[in-house]
């Protein structure tokens, strides 16, 4: 059983309704947005429209894709009675929190995804040329839904990862004042 299978959330009946609303609208938009960006690149476009097209699809799709997770999460969690009526306004504050901010996190993550697909493959083609075009859009979609998706599981890994790197890095420093 994994962890969020286990998480009790303290929410009223209509917050949850709301939250299935907020997410719905999500998985719709970013459904629109993405149909209408493929449907784009098959005209003749511009490479400034194509990274334009990557950011906005990439977006759309880790949005989308997060919705999926967290309509999952809200609805295996009331099927198993894990959500409860709330009295306690602060921690409804940070559930309702938890559910309204995820997507804004995935967006977060697509971004730099993009800049960080550009960055390795500007190394590897020494070119922008070679790289934006529509099947440099396809690879954004597909790493941002898969973003979208997980999207718990990457703030997780970033943080530790993050954690351990800095760290590191106090640790270098301190050796090298000891040094001195």
């Amino acid at each position: 059983m994994r962890k969020s299978d286990r998480l009790i959330y303290y929410l009223s009946k209509k917050t949850v309704i709301v939250l299935f609303i907020y997410y719905f609208f999500l998985l719709i938009g970013g459904g629109i947005v993405t149909i209408y960006i493929a449907v784009a690149l098959m005209k003749s476009v511009s490479q400034i429209q194509i990274l334009k097209m990557s950011f906005v699809a990439s977006l759309a799709v880790s949005g989308m894709l997060c919705s999926v997770q967290y309509i999952k999460r809200l609805y295996k969690a009331c099927l198993t009675d894990r959500i409860i009526s709330c009295n306690d306004a602060i921690k409804c504050i940070g559930n309702v929190a938890y559910f309204v901010f995820r997507p804004f996190f995935a967006f977060a993550f697509s971004v730099v995804m993009v800049f960080a697909l550009l960055s390795g493959l500007f190394v590897v083609a020494g070119n922008l040329d070679y790289i934006l075009n529509e099947k440099f859009v396809y690879l954004c979609v597909v790493v941002s839904g898969f973003l979208g998706f997980s999207v718990g599981s990457v703030v997780d890994k970033f943080e530790k990862a993050s954690e351990e790197k800095v760290s590191s890095i106090m640790r270098n420093i301190i050796e090298e004042k000891n040094d001195d």
